[in-house]
């Protein structure tokens, strides 16, 4: 039965309340409420950063993962601080000399980051260059040609970036996109051949269980697969439907779905994500959707709430 938009903010907006209760805490599926990706209110925060973070804070929400480095990292962290949020993790879109400098490391410390997670993989001949600045679809055709060496150099390039992220008191991660389940050489997959190919004290996983799905493979499996190794997991899904790609406009090509209204069966991945060594899970919404990012991450939120 459909419920109204007044009735699922209102109840979502009652999810402060019930989180303050050990026991509205050991309701949700891995015994501690589900953070939030900002990527999926980013135009909120534009027009009203301060109003969005409260906002977000009375739906329910707590733990907080960035999409980017803010311009001020440390205001930043006292407005989620003074909504009553906890800035965990981020991602961090730039080359890898970049993301490994010293004023990324040292913006990410002011963030007050357990995290700081990789967004993408690097082709070697690209190195050093800032893809954001190329045009997409001279990009999204070069990384058609992504290949199983160029994830082998990737592995390294985590590894010595996992080294100083560790010194530095965090705790390196990386993000899959659909494009790392692209079949390479010898039937191999970049997000297996990284997994495989990292320190698991240097380098963690943060698998988004949507562009999994959207490449054709299963998030479930990936968590049997990998436990030790993927500790946080973006809770993202999509509409009945969707087509299997593996390109980099993968996202811009079907609809996500709130949770609970998609295709993914989300009991079981939560039974293997307890299983596993889940820390931490974002409910991300990232394409488009049904509802305002607003009203979709209540909804999200709600049903995560009531499993």
């Amino acid at each position: 039965m459909a419920a109204t938009r007044r009735e699922f903010l209102g109840a979502a907006g009652g999810g402060a309340a019930l989180l303050s209760a050990a026991g509205a805490l050991r309701a949700f599926p891995l015994g501690l409420p589900p953070g939030l990706q900002l990527w999926s209110v980013r135009e909120n925060l534009k027009r009203d950063e301060e109003g969005t973070l409260r906002q977000v804070a009375k739906i329910g929400y707590r733990d907080l993962e960035h999409y980017q480095m803010p311009r001020r990292p440390g205001e930043f962290r006292k407005r989620c601080e003074g909504a009553g949020l906890k800035l965990v993790s981020s991602h961090f879109d730039m080359p890898m000399e970049e993301f490994g400098s010293a004023k990324t490391i040292d913006g990410a410390r002011e963030m007050g980051l357990e995290y700081m997670v990789v967004v993408f993989p690097t082709m070697r001949s690209l190195k050093g260059v800032d893809i954001e600045r190329m045009d997409f679809h001279k990009v999204s055709a070069m990384y058609e040609k992504i290949s199983l060496d160029d994830y082998k150099w990737n592995a390294e390039q985590l590894n010595a970036l996992g080294e100083r992220v560790k010194k530095a008191g965090m705790q390196l991660g990386y993000h899959n996109h659909a494009i790392d389940l692209k079949p390479l050489a010898g039937g191999a997959r970049g997000l297996d051949t990284l997994i495989h190919g990292t320190d698991p004290n240097l380098v963690v996983f943060e698998m988004d269980c949507g562009h999994v799905i959207h490449a054709g493979q299963d998030p479930i499996a990936y968590l049997r697969k990998y436990p030790t190794r993927i500790r946080m997991i973006h809770v993202k899904d999509l509409m009945a439907g969707y087509s299997i790609s593996t390109t980099l406009d993968t996202e811009d090509k079907d609809t996500d779905a709130e949770i609970g209204a998609g295709v993914i069966d989300w009991k079981r991945l939560f039974q293997a994500a307890r299983a596993a060594e889940v820390k931490h899970w974002f409910v991300e919404h990232e394409g488009k959707m049904a509802h305002s990012p607003m009203e979709s991450i209540a909804i999200s939120f709600k049903y995560l709430q009531q499993m």
